[in-house]
């Protein structure tokens, strides 16, 4: 039995709090770190789709996030929900809980409303931040996700010189969409193809990071 959050899957909207703290967070960008964006031309699509990005910090959400006006919905695990205030900031920022390696279907079945609806949807891959900021293993959910919306995927790499150092440069590279269907999915295998897809699009993830590393 899934836990109890306090989280409303049949209320679809896109909060307007990302745009208060807009003017801060891309303050932060320029200073805190010196955040550098490249490929945004691959989000200029119309319709929903996925985006997918590799996970170093807890800032990349907000990177993601000064990349485009356009309002983006987060997947998070259903743990941060319970706290009742993060819940609520969460929430505002367009997040949304999933009850992880349990195929949870409010989650699944929000996320497919909202790319029908046009939304972009952003999940981290690998499921947690990297111990050591290299790209790591994806998880299938990602692979789940694509074939149950339908959606085509953007890659992204986030690469940091030092998370742990004031003024680092970090470069958040959107890759060329990857098509639902060159993905790999059929009416049967469905683990299977999920997995395999999954590591598709980590590879295309991983590619475009060590792009931005030997430079």
């Amino acid at each position: 039995m899934a836990p109890k959050v306090d989280f409303d899957y049949t209320k679809f909207k896109n909060y307007k709090m990302m745009d208060y703290i807009r003017p801060v967070g891309n303050l932060f960008c320029k200073t805190y770190y010196k955040v550098e964006f490249e490929g945004l031309e691959n989000l200029e699509r119309k319709g929903g789709f996925i985006i997918a990005p590799n996970h170093v910090t807890e800032f990349d959400p907000l990177f993601i996030a000064m990349a485009s006006k356009r309002k983006f919905h987060y997947i998070a695990k259903y743990e941060l929900f319970e706290n009742v205030l993060l819940n609520k900031a969460i929430t505002h920022l367009n997040g949304f809980p999933i009850v992880r390696g349990r195929g949870d279907m409010r989650a699944i079945n929000y996320a497919i409303e909202l790319i029908r609806r046009g939304e972009v949807l952003c999940i981290f891959p690998e499921g947690t931040r990297s111990p050591d900021s290299t790209p790591q293993k994806a998880k299938s959910g990602i692979g789940l996700m694509a074939r149950q919306t339908g959606a085509d995927v953007v890659p992204v790499a986030i690469y940091m010189e030092n998370k742990d150092k004031k003024g680092s440069k970090v470069i958040v590279k959107f890759g060329e969409c990857i098509k639902n269907g060159d993905l790999g999915f059929t009416d049967g295998g469905k683990t299977r193809e999920n997995k395999a897809a999954a590591a598709l699009i980590m590879n295309r993830i991983t590619e475009l990071w060590e792009e931005c590393r030997c430079r």
